[in-house]
């Protein structure tokens, strides 16, 4: 499979939605500064169809990838720490703040099945996992890479325990990052799909459901552009100025971080092809 865009493409357009020039250019100059990382990530989807793999191969890839995502704990942490700080404030202080709180949170009503009777993006993942992988023993902690482990961890002390301008930032980047992941895992989970399985087309859609509701109707650029509003409003409220150098460095280090975890990922597609080809 060969890409027909690239991250960059897809972010490009969702930066009309930050109206601070400098923060815009950050967010793309992360991007083309992490060139490395970007390709790693790109060329992990890439191979993703080149055939049905082992479901141990799948299962290291299912619980790797979840640990990237599903923040929902992360981002209810930082919408508290808000609303805390925003009752102990008052007038036009104590308003931003609680409006901050509340854009935060939005990027959760998804996540947690407001609008879909309850059915949660947890259970749509297992219902992703279960279409390739048979059983649950691919939750197991040993099918988690480190370097997944370490990302999980790291945005949840970003949004949880830093400061709280370091936990919108972080979950401004992962909205923005997320949107253009998931287009590109919808294109290669679905193309593996064609190649390898004999889905219907229900089967399919119900397979490919988790991914699908992040890309359809502009799910991950919604949440991209509250959290913005959340940060300009906190940002307002405390009186404080964006500190661009840091948000640069934390955008970059995103970046590696998945980076590291998709070209292990990559390698253990690459090792499994060697080897079925040397058998």
């Amino acid at each position: 499979m060969i890409l027909n865009v690239s991250l960059l493409d897809i972010i490009r357009p969702v930066l009309d939605h930050v109206a601070d020039e400098t923060l815009k250019q950050v967010l793309y100059e992360s991007f083309i500064e992490s060139s490395e990382s970007v390709t790693k990530i790109e060329q992990c989807f890439s191979n993703l169809p080149a055939k049905r793999w082992p479901e141990e191969v799948l299962s290291g890839f299912f619980n790797s990838w979840k640990a990237s995502h599903l923040k929902m704990l992360a981002i209810y942490g930082l919408s508290c720490r808000l609303q805390r700080l925003a009752l102990a404030s008052d007038g036009r202080r104590r308003e931003q703040l609680f409006i901050a709180a509340a854009r935060n949170g939005e990027t959760s009503y998804e996540d947690l099945g407001l609008d879909a009777g309850g059915k949660t993006h947890a259970e749509l993942y297992d219902r992703f996992a279960a279409a390739f992988v048979s059983g649950s023993a691919w939750r197991l902690e040993q099918y988690c890479l480190p370097d997944a482990r370490g990302f999980r961890q790291w945005i949840y002390r970003n949004m949880v325990v830093d400061d709280i301008g370091v936990g919108l930032l972080t979950n401004i980047f992962s909205e923005i990052y997320n949107h253009a992941e998931y287009s590109l895992a919808l294109a290669a989970f679905s193309e593996l799909v064609d190649r390898h399985y004999d889905f219907s087309a229900d089967q399919k859609s119900q397979a490919l459901g988790y991914i699908s509701v992040h890309v359809d109707g502009d799910t991950e650029v919604d949440h991209f552009r509250v959290v913005v509003e959340a940060f300009e409003r906190y940002n307002e409220a405390i009186g404080g100025a964006t500190d661009y150098g840091r948000a640069r460095n934390l955008f970059k280090e995103y970046l590696a971080r998945l980076g590291c975890i998709m070209e292990a990922l990559r390698l253990t597609m690459k090792r499994e092809m060697q080897g079925a080809q040397s058998g």
